[in-house]
């Protein structure tokens, strides 16, 4: 690197037999913090069709000298590694990127640098704003990424050095993850004595629960450099259930505006590891499963060696629109949601109409306005927290995932629950959902936890997004209104089906919670309406 630290990669070579083909490649570059080793397979399917590619280990990890912090790093150290590559002997000039995650993050960085080399990319789940997307959402801290920092030190150069730490956290972080992220956040600090960088990570994190500077940095910080990124093309994928979402849709329509160059965009039913006929406890159909690899190919081919596409079609943007399934479990188990992949011209779509459906008093959800009516309450327990249920997000294996049945938070007093009838028509919504709500507290602090869910007439509660807001409130307050964008979901709400919405002050351990307890207002009467706001697609595909 420009600074004398020397980052390990593998090179793989296309090959005919054992012997290394002649020739110069078009190259692929993938930089990963989860070793690079891991990128074997991916990496030997492109070299059989002839791209050399460079998987290396980021700075600070696995066989990669220097010291790891994530993501500010990852902009220079691109930027050297893409244009080292397109100097070698084996190389044709010509150098794309490709990784999921945090090595889609670490893409955009590269090319807020404009490396001249740099010809095309493919990003996978790299989000926008990681302060809003995973550090706190909503102003709430994400408890998925204190697990993240642990697992990373157990994996670290410190692990190897300090045995009995390592020991210790494999202990807490496999074992009981649970109790250590119920501590205070100060005392949860204590696992990583041993381990200085991760320490100063957790620490860094903890001290900036504001949107501030840190979090604008170039590594955290996307949409805030958009205008600095290089103009190529670049192919975007993620799923209704992937955490950073919304920072692809964000990115892909911003950089189709600023920019000239081809995007496209790909979201799916998946979580965060995109690309299967399944998430959590459902099944979408065979059609739901997409070989990423063949597409990644099939982009690179393109626009790197000039062939045309052989799995991409034209469209600009397409999406996979969930339900309208008979909602049976089959052989698999999993119950039976369906769906169908639809194409649009833009994201959002311009075909939509906003609809609200407004809350009432015992429970219900409807296309009237409230009149006047009693205000809905609920009590914030910290010794007895909601559990987490499915959605975007979750903290590894101590969270269940994804698409999840929502039936056991059915009977829960500290769950308020507002749902329409059985719909008479199918209702095809698109794009972001939103509440407005008019709510108070008796505490100075309190979490909103909202959920959007799709209720079968079997009972089947299906979780689609959630959404969170951190509120502050002064003391003897008055109802205040907040706006909370759930998220953005493709769904069909079959006729039958009912639209539902959940309200909770909790959701563990995905989240972190207010330690006290406190008593939760909505207010839903005629100057102080809370509502849902959907966007409906103009004619519902079934």
């Amino acid at each position: 690197m420009r600074d004398g630290v020397k980052l390990a990669a593998d090179v793989y070579l296309p090959a005919h037999g054992d012997k290394t083909a002649g020739g110069k490649f078009p190259v692929l570059v993938v930089r990963t913090p989860y070793n690079k080793s891991g990128s074997h397979g991916q990496a030997a399917y492109l070299a059989e069709r002839g791209f050399a590619v460079v998987a290396q280990d980021v700075r600070g990890r696995f066989a990669s000298a220097g010291e790891f912090y994530h993501f500010v790093n990852e902009g220079k150290d691109g930027y050297d590694t893409i244009e080292w590559a397109a100097a070698q002997p084996w190389s044709d000039g010509k150098v794309g990127t490709f990784g999921a995650s945090y090595l889609a993050w670490d893409q955009y960085c590269a090319a807020m640098y404009r490396p001249p080399h740099l010809s095309a990319m493919f990003a996978l789940v790299g989000g926008a704003n990681f302060y809003d997307e995973y550090g706190y959402l909503g102003g709430v801290p994400n408890l998925g990424w204190p697990i993240w920092m642990a697992n990373s030190a157990r994996s670290s150069h410190q692990a190897a050095a300090h045995p009995e730490a390592a020991r210790k956290m494999d202990g807490i972080v496999l074992k009981d993850a649970g109790a250590w992220l119920r501590m205070e956040p100060a005392a949860r600090a204590g696992l990583f004595r041993g381990f200085p960088e991760y320490e100063r990570l957790y620490n860094d994190w903890a001290a900036h629960p504001q949107f501030d500077d840190y979090w604008r940095q170039r590594g955290f910080y996307t949409e805030g450099y958009w205008k600095e990124m290089k103009d190529v093309p670049v192919y975007f994928v993620t799923g209704w259930y992937d955490y950073f979402i919304e920072g692809v849709l964000k990115n892909f329509e911003a950089l189709s505006r600023f920019q000239k160059s081809e995007k496209k965009l790909l979201v799916g039913p998946w979580p965060h590891g995109t690309g299967a006929a399944q998430c959590g406890d459902v099944y979408f159909g065979p059609s739901a499963a997409v070989d990423q690899n063949a597409l990644m190919a099939d982009w690179f081919g393109h626009w790197l060696k000039g062939a045309p596409y052989t799995w991409i079609g034209p469209e600009k943007v397409r999406v996979f629109r969930m339900g309208g399934g008979d909602g049976a479990r089959g052989e698999n188990k999993k119950m039976s949601d369906g769906g169908q992949w639809n194409t649009l011209t833009i994201w959002p779509p311009a075909h939509t109409r906003p609809r609200r459906f407004y809350f009432h008093e015992n429970g219900l959800l409807t296309g009237g306005k409230p009149g006047r009516e009693k205000p809905s309450h609920y009590r914030h327990d910290p010794d007895r927290l909601v559990p987490s249920i499915g959605g975007r997000d979750g903290a590894g294996g101590w969270s269940v995932n994804c698409a999840q049945d929502q039936k056991p938070l059915n009977g829960r007093t500290d769950v308020l629950h507002f749902a329409t009838a059985p719909l008479p028509a199918a209702a095809e919504v698109t794009g972001m959902v939103r509440v407005a709500m008019w709510v108070s507290s008796d505490a100075e602090t309190a979490d909103f936890i909202v959920k959007l869910i799709d209720v079968a007439p079997n009972g089947y509660a299906l979780i689609l997004v959630d959404g969170e807001r951190r509120l502050r409130f002064r003391s003897n307050a008055k109802a205040r209104e907040v706006t909370i964008d759930i998220g953005s979901i493709g769904n069909l709400f079959a006729a039958g089906h009912r639209i539902r919405v959940d309200i909770a002050s909790s959701n563990f351990p995905k989240l972190d919670f207010i330690r006290r307890a406190s008593s939760q207002t909505v207010y839903h009467d005629a100057g102080r309406a809370s509502f849902l706001e959907a966007p409906v697609m103009a004619q519902a595909k079934r």
